[in-house]
């Protein structure tokens, strides 16, 4: 494939002291204001999903002529994608410095299905526990309740959980605890946990160590470490959609030992080795664990985005990110009617990434996004962030928050239900730091443009008379372009081909060759 092999020559550059980031996709595209105006779009809103890497979008370009369904099939592009498939899952379980003997790579959809892959394989008896954070992603509670006992560990002013009480709560007369899962790094106050800390102390007490990585292992270098070190992370779980991947992919990176234990949560095509009108043998993990045709182009994309991130150098990366995280907190520090969510010390990089929520005292977080948007063309999110036990107690609310885009009492939220979010990514400059600060001081200060009104179904804020304009962007109100269909000889009378052009073939040549051979020689 000398096509991709050139491409890979050109795309992949060495990693370099200094930090550069490749383009992104989207990221400073025009966007219009209230005021008619048009300005390149600040994107802060990573926390939710990235903008694609345009050499991760080209390498997938390259790679579509080739698709085809991977295992079993003979052809040439079955053969291409099982070999470049499998590649792929070698490339992301050495980025998290997985066993290749011991641990496995299941590519699911996002972190989401895979912490539900993991609730339904990991056995669990009556009476067992887990344990968790108050700072949790719904996603790394909600599967486990169905399963076992789940306890929440509280945080302090800082956002850090107390490791004398995570040890207290280990105790085995309080019950077993079968798995100790746990965030890298929160999506609403960016406190990453000492995850290696905690995990030596699950295994102390026999407990599996699950890290629910989505928010980390974007912006930080992240390591399984060997199973033989009590620190090792039983099971690692991220998304490509959330470090500029541009396929809804992600991947549950563990003990196969485990898996090999269990039936598959979801089972049928390519999940098993036998099956009799009476019986099945599963096959083993991984392809037990891959019911069906998997995201072939999607682990590709994955596996291409992490060589991205390779050559631009996650410390690299890290760094980037620091350094504005710690501008923004600086800055919004000084902004009297601002209050951050969990520690805004700027000086403390080293406990947080850079997801920076914040709320503007007067002002309904959801008009502040808005404001945002429709004024300044920055892009962030607002509300709870799937993770409203955090948000309740970030906000010191009894109150039970509603979500859902026609809830019947979306309209009466006050707008103290929630926050807004400034996620930062690999792209972001500190210029679009400087755009954020002004635009938040102004919205404080009640400096805004727009007339807004609450939207009764959605409870969102939208200026009066002013929409966005869709039409001009690619959508499905028109027919498709085809392009001119490739003429391809069709058969008639037999074995008989009938094309407009001469069919001119190395076989044919050689054929021809032949006969002359036979003949003349």
């Amino acid at each position: 494939m000398q096509l991709i092999q050139r491409q890979s020559a050109k795309a992949i550059q060495p990693k370099n002291e200094t930090f550069e980031c490749p383009e992104v996709l989207g990221a400073k595209h025009s966007v219009p204001l209230l005021d008619g105006r048009y300005v390149p779009q600040i994107f802060l809103d990573n926390a939710a999903s990235t903008k694609p890497f345009k050499v991760v979008s080209d390498f997938l370009q390259e790679i579509q002529p080739y698709y085809s369904n991977i295992h079993r099939g003979t052809g040439f592009d079955s053969s291409f994608c099982t070999e470049r498939y499998e590649q792929a899952r070698r490339i992301v379980g050495d980025f998290v410095g997985w066993d290749s003997d011991r641990d496995v790579v299941i590519p699911v959809r996002n972190t989401t299905e895979g912490m539900n892959l993991l609730a339904n394989t990991i056995s669990f008896a009556p009476g067992d526990r887990v344990l968790t954070t108050i700072l949790e992603h719904h996603s790394n509670d909600l599967p486990w309740r169905s399963k076992a006992k789940v306890e929440h560990l509280p945080i302090n002013s800082e956002g850090q959980i107390d490791l004398e009480e995570l040890e207290r709560r280990l105790d085995p007369t309080k019950g077993r605890v079968r798995v100790v899962s746990m965030t890298g790094a929160s999506n609403i106050t960016g406190t990453v946990l000492p995850i290696h800390e905690i995990a030596t102390l699950a295994h102390k007490y026999g407990a599996l160590m699950v890290v629910d990585g989505a928010q980390l292992v974007p912006h930080r270098r992240v390591t399984m470490k060997p199973h033989t070190d009590p620190s090792h992370i039983d099971f690692l779980v991220f998304s490509g959609h959330k470090m500029n991947c541009p396929t809804g992919v992600g991947a549950v990176v563990g003990r196969r030992d485990i898996f090999s234990a269990a039936a598959p949560y979801q089972t049928g095509g390519g999940t098993i080795s036998t099956v009799t009108v009476d019986s099945i043998t599963w096959a083993a993990p991984p392809d037990r664990n891959e019911a069906g045709t998997p995201n072939v182009l999607g682990l590709l994309a994955l596996a291409r985005t992490i060589q991205v991130l390779e050559a631009v150098g996650m410390d690299a990366i890290d760094a980037h990110e620091r350094e504005l995280t710690a501008l923004l907190l600086e800055k919004l520090n000084r902004i009297p009617q601002v209050k951050v969510l969990g520690s805004s010390n700027p000086e403390a990089m080293e406990k947080r990434v850079g997801a920076v929520s914040f709320t503007v005292e007067g002002v309904p977080h959801n008009l502040v996004a808005a404001i945002l948007s429709f004024e300044w063309g920055i892009a962030v999110r607002n509300g709870t962030f799937c993770a409203q036990p955090l948000m309740k107690h970030l906000l010191n609310t009894n109150e039970d928050f509603i979500c859902g885009s026609k809830s019947e009492n979306a309209a009466r939220l006050s707008g103290a239900d929630g926050a807004v979010r400034a996620s930062l990514g690999v792209h972001n400059t500190e210029q679009d730091i400087e755009t954020l600060v002004e635009a938040v001081t102004s919205i404080a200060q009640k400096q805004w443009k727009g007339d807004y009104e609450q939207d009764a179904a959605t409870g969102e804020y939208l200026p009066r008379g002013f929409r966005f304009d869709f039409s001009l962007l690619p959508g499905f109100s028109t027919e498709p372009i085809l392009n001119n269909p490739i003429l391809t000889p069709v058969r008639q009378g037999g074995l008989k081909l009938i094309s407009p052009f001469p069919l001119v073939t190395v076989a044919g040549i050689g054929a021809l060759l032949t006969t002359f051979w036979v003949y003349f020689w």
